[in-house]
């Protein structure tokens, strides 16, 4: 959906003179951008959900000896939730970008 809603801009920058690799490259920025950020958001306010969770009484005649919610702050669980969102959003950005690179600037102008 990107591709078709900025197809005039690849047609600017592949008609100024960016090669198709360019334009990829762009494209798979703006998208790693996202992901970076949001992983990172994400990862905060997991975080601080996980935090107010445990704050959480849990009063069961099971367990005697838990008194909160149990909550695991392991750090891989935090990396994981980070590379999969980085990684998603490097695939979600390279498979536009590849088809944005083939784009003839003279067909989308003409097509105006």
């Amino acid at each position: 959906m990107m591709i078709y809603e900025k197809m005039d801009t690849i047609a600017i920058l592949k008609a100024a003179g960016f090669a198709g690799a360019d334009v990829k490259k762009i494209f798979i920025a703006i998208s790693l951008s996202i992901g970076v950020s949001g992983a990172l958001t994400g990862a905060l306010l997991g975080l601080l959900f996980s935090v107010m969770i445990d704050a959480i009484p849990f009063n069961s005649a099971a367990l005697p000896t838990v008194d909160t919610y149990p909550v695991d702050y392991g750090l891989q669980y935090y990396s994981i939730a980070v590379i999969f969102a980085v990684a998603t959003t490097y695939f979600a950005g390279w498979l536009p970008a590849r088809k944005a690179s083939v784009v003839d600037p003279v067909e989308i102008i003409r097509g105006k």
